[in-house]
């Protein structure tokens, strides 16, 4: 069917050409020769294919491969599109024109089953991809992105995000390539207790291409009499991205990283068992509760799922909210042919009962199920345990924890995460620590989108009050908080 009042024949040839190179799976031999970095922009390159279609197959090729590419293949595609997108581009919003068509290349690509969806989304490629300032602005709004200015300046950042070596979902490079179409320019990628060096290498890669500055953190977690806490370690000082990986090879770090591996390898068993706990504890309730079926969780399939992450409770709950929910879909649709005919209180009760499906996520699936009280038996990251203790490193006081970091060779700025923590045992902490933790997180958008942030205002105190550095003002405020 032709949209044909809407769109021009460009339109559907762009897209016709897009979803051939998006069926076959890989660019044709004859655009991906383009890419070749001796190629002049406006020489052979315009000769081989239009601006748009070169800039569209970069882009396929990219995200393509954040699913099933190499790290090699990814960086190649990062640079590709850099090249085709960026230096190309017009001369006033040549960055902001590349976010947006990265954008909606990235929505043409969701919606292959939608032909009129796509239409519009090729329409507005091809329109952002002429380089005009006015287009270009236009595109930007539509798909809620700020401009950001030419110079990449901004101060646009996120210093706790995680990528698919830990707990999030996405390579490093998809995880720069994100961060650079929201326009952030500074990024802290937060690994687990140990970081692989090819996962750095490729994080740095990546983000030199983009030009965004990186902070790599390791994570690590002592013990405040059996309460987990958890520090945020980011190394610095360093000459470049050889000399970081270069640090990483250090003696004390290899041996600093293979208590974290243990860490790892821990966690790993802890959320395993939380698994069968889940599939003999609470799977029947489910599935009562909701009048659905699903069957236990494989643990095969978990293992697949994490793929090269650190399995943790995050990827627990989505596997098991992801099974829960395709049945509650089909219940949903049953329901829903039943209202029409039901009188107006079983309608009441089956818009309830909705309801609390929607309410069903993967955060009220931990609250409900997956907390350590509701498993008893299954390991805890701090508590002593039949057969044996948690790993050493979990075992340590943040005081302890702190005089390991101190003795690798580098500089550092460590940060707390209160989460967990009442104001008592921040302080208690900070005091413990004699000044070398430099930050506390007082701001975390996950904490504050679930409303944990009960002590918030009065860590914030804390911080202002050590800050000013009034003896008075702090004498007083640690008598309010002992006093509480």
């Amino acid at each position: 069917m032709r949209h044909g009042i809407f769109y021009d024949d460009d339109d559907y040839r762009f897209l016709e050409i897009v979803n051939r190179i998006i069926a076959r799976g890989r660019t044709p031999s004859n655009l991906r020769k383009l890419f070749e970095t001796d190629l002049h922009p406006h020489g052979i390159k315009e000769l081989g294919a239009p601006r748009a279609i070169r800039i569209a197959t970069a882009m396929i090729d990219l995200i393509g491969t954040l699913e099933r590419g190499t790290a090699q293949e990814r960086i190649a595609a990062l640079r590709a599109v850099r090249e085709e997108s960026i230096h190309q581009g017009g001369k006033t919003l040549r960055l902001n024109g590349a976010r947006v068509l990265l954008q909606i290349m990235k929505e043409i690509l969701r919606a292959t089953d939608d032909e009129k969806r796509q239409l519009a989304l090729a329409h507005d490629f091809r329109q952002a991809s002429s380089g005009k300032a006015r287009r270009i602005r236009a595109q930007l709004r539509k798909y809620h992105l700020l401009e950001m200015p030419e110079a990449w300046n901004q101060l646009a950042f996120d210093y706790h995000v995680h990528d698919a070596n830990t707990k999030g979902r996405k390579t490093p490079t998809h995880l720069i390539m994100d961060a650079w179409i929201k326009g952030i320019r500074d990024l802290g990628v937060i690994y687990y207790s140990m970081i692989r060096p090819e996962a750095a290498a490729e994080l740095l890669e990546a983000a030199d291409i983009m030009g965004i500055t990186i902070r790599i953190g390791i994570e690590v977690t002592a013990n405040l009499r059996g309460k987990p806490v958890n520090l945020m370690w980011i190394p610095r000082g360093f000459m470049g991205s050889d000399d970081f990986l270069s640090f990483l090879k250090e003696h004390q770090v290899e041996k600093f990283f293979a208590r974290g591996r243990d860490v790892v390898e821990f966690e790993t068993n802890r959320v395993l068992a939380l698994l069968d706990a889940f599939n003999s504890r609470h799977l029947d309730a489910i599935n009562e509760r909701f009048d659905i079926q699903v069957p236990e969780l494989n643990k095969e399939a978990f293992v697949e799922y994490v793929g090269t992450g650190q399995a943790s409770l995050v990827h627990l709950a989505e596997f098991a909210h992801a099974a829960i929910l395709e049945q509650l879909q089909q219940r949903t649709a049953s329901l829903s042919q039943k209202y029409d005919e039901g009188t107006a209180e079983q309608q009441q009760d089956i818009r309830e009962l909705i309801a609390s499906f929607n309410e069903f996520d993967s955060e009220a699936l931990v609250e409900q199920y997956l907390r350590p009280e509701m498993n008893p038996g299954v390991p805890h990251p701090t508590a002593p345990m039949e057969g044996g203790e948690p790993p050493k490193l979990l075992r340590l006081s943040p005081s302890a924890m702190l005089d390991r970091l101190e003795r690798l060779p580098c500089r550092s700025r460590i940060t707390l995460n209160p989460s967990n923590l009442t104001p008592a045992e921040v302080l208690e902490i900070l005091y413990a620590g004699r000044g070398r933790i430099t930050h506390l997180e007082i701001f975390n958008l996950k904490d504050w989108a679930h409303g944990r942030v009960t002590h918030r205002e009065r860590i914030n105190q804390i911080r202002l009050v050590i800050n000013r550095g009034n003896v008075l003002e702090a004498k007083q405020l640690v008598r309010e908080i002992m006093a509480a």
